[in-house]
């Protein structure tokens, strides 16, 4: 298993995701390992030092590749980015359950001639998507998930942050949306009140 965690935005849950897939794997034996390959607003934002801690993995484990200090996207931090070193830096981590986060949705810049979705392409990743449930989410999962079958992207499925929804009624308004529209999608229903393992 190696997964490409993205969103359909930023500040949608994605890196709190991390932290449960990596310890549900953890848990079971699987020797999962995280890896953040560009992480702005660092310090004090450490994607990686969360998912170590909340998941109880050894610093090897957890590491990001780099870092910049402004909370930014990342073409506006790195001219270029380095993208040959991030791919050999996803490469190098040799564990078969392997999480790469990324930064906000599938085309944030990593300069002005990549995107964070070719992460996913080259290190032949198959592309999760952080879902915040909540009003407008159906129309940016789908944005999302036709990108993704527009580039031959491999789709793992969606998880889908409750932690967002307004109601119980909304929530589950949403799910069955999303389960029909994009039938067997919904892979984790995760966050909040409303919290189920799928």
């Amino acid at each position: 298993m190696r997964y490409f965690v993205t969103g359909t935005d930023t500040g949608v849950g994605k890196t709190f995701f991390c932290g449960l897939l990596a310890r549900h794997l953890k848990n079971q034996g699987l020797d999962p390992a995280y890896v953040k390959p560009v992480q702005t607003g660092s310090p004090p934002d450490d994607d990686a030092a969360f998912v170590r801690d909340f998941a109880g993995l050894t610093p090897d484990r957890a590491r990001t590749l780099f870092t910049a200090p402004e909370p930014v996207a990342p073409c506006f931090a790195f001219d270029p980015f380095p993208y040959a070193e991030a791919l050999a830096g996803i490469a190098a981590v040799t564990a078969p359950n392997l999480i790469v986060e990324g930064v906000g949705g599938l085309l944030v810049p990593l300069d002005f001639s990549r995107s964070t979705w070719e992460l996913a392409r080259d290190a032949r990743l198959s592309v999760l998507v952080v879902v915040p449930n909540r009003l407008g989410c159906l129309n940016h999962t789908l944005l999302t998930h036709h990108f993704i079958e527009s580039q031959g992207l491999d789709f793992a499925g969606f998880a889908v942050n409750n932690h967002f929804a307004e109601s119980q009624k909304s929530a589950d308004r949403n799910l069955d949306a999303l389960r029909y529209l994009v039938p067997g999608g919904v892979q984790w229903v995760f966050g909040g009140e409303l919290e189920e393992q799928i």
